[in-house]
């Protein structure tokens, strides 16, 4: 079978780790290992690439989109990124009814985020997200 990389709930937190930018890269894939790594632990001559990751307000930007609501959507486009991420919890807390759809759109987008990401990279993969 060879060597697969696992993706569990704590690689995909991996992929979206800035909250409004997308800064230099932190996490990479390891072809030797088959392992992401931390920058900082990266084995010198192996063969990397950097892993894939998103911004958080991405993610919220798609999901207002996704919602195909004008009002909702014309409120959020003036704003700025730092904005759109205080106010978008003012929608979507986590006590709110809009929570779980939030929720479950951000976490498929990441899941498809990173599954198109090892097949575009040839690196097989298995989803175990417990």
């Amino acid at each position: 079978m060879g060597k697969q990389l696992v993706i569990t709930s704590d690689i995909m937190l991996k992929v979206e780790y800035d909250l409004w930018e997308e800064r230099e890269d932190k996490y990479f894939f390891d072809y030797d290992s088959y392992e992401i790594r931390p920058k900082d632990e990266m084995v010198e001559g192996n063969y990397t690439i950097p892993l894939v990751h998103v911004s958080q307000v991405t993610v919220m930007k798609e999901f207002i989109t996704s919602m195909n609501d004008r009002k909702l959507s014309q409120e959020f486009r003036s704003l700025s990124d730092k904005e759109i991420w205080s106010w978008f919890w003012t929608y979507f807390d986590d006590d709110g009814p809009l929570s779980s759809r939030w929720h479950e759109f951000d976490e498929n987008y990441r899941k498809k985020l990173i599954t198109d990401w090892c097949e575009n990279n040839g690196i097989s993969f298995r989803l175990d997200l417990k």
